[in-house]
């Protein structure tokens, strides 16, 4: 018995070449999540830097002060001006997040929880820049902004949720055709 497992080991410890990394579910779920939390706001912050700096063709650095804080809250405000990336993003990474789970209920349970998420990392990042503060809390449920907002993002996750689970489900029908 023994024998047998030194030689299972020296077996595997001579192969060489190939690196598998498997992420398995929950490490595809985290890559998602860091894809959004990176890229989402990301986008936006970008996009309204640049257009900042373009008005002020003197000024060499915006400060996020200057920045309108409404944006963290009502991104759809921006989303022409960001040419839909960010909505483009939390499409594509809900589509991949239920298209690589074998039972699509799972997929789309974690692209749900991506609209919190996002409304959470408003929060904080408007605690980081401007300070704690209630203003947030009217921006995201005391305007009807707010919840256009909500409804855009939990919209925006479903479409691309159930588009992940029908287009793995039409794979597979025409895999059994064949």
């Amino acid at each position: 018995m023994l024998l047998d497992e030194e030689n299972q080991s020296k077996r595997v410890n001579n192969k060489k070449g190939n690196i598998k990394i498997d992420l398995g579910r929950q490490g595809g779920i985290f890559i998602a999540y860091t894809i959004i939390l990176l890229g989402y706001y990301g986008i936006v912050a970008n996009i309204i830097m640049i257009d900042e700096w373009i008005s002020f063709t003197e000024q060499t650095w915006i400060s996020f002060t200057e920045m309108d804080r409404t944006v963290l809250f009502w991104t759809f405000e921006v989303y022409v001006d960001t040419f839909f990336l960010p909505v483009i993003l939390l499409f594509v990474t809900c589509f991949l997040l239920t298209y690589k789970e074998e039972i699509p209920h799972y997929g789309i349970k974690a692209s749900i929880w991506l609209v919190p998420f996002i409304i959470i990392e408003a929060f904080i990042l408007y605690a980081v820049m401007y300070g704690f503060s209630i203003e947030p809390i009217i921006l995201q449920f005391g305007n009807w902004k707010g919840y256009l907002h909500i409804c855009i993002l939990i919209a925006t996750t479903l479409s691309g949720a159930i588009g992940g689970m029908k287009v793995k489900q039409l794979i597979k029908s025409r895999r059994n055709i064949e």
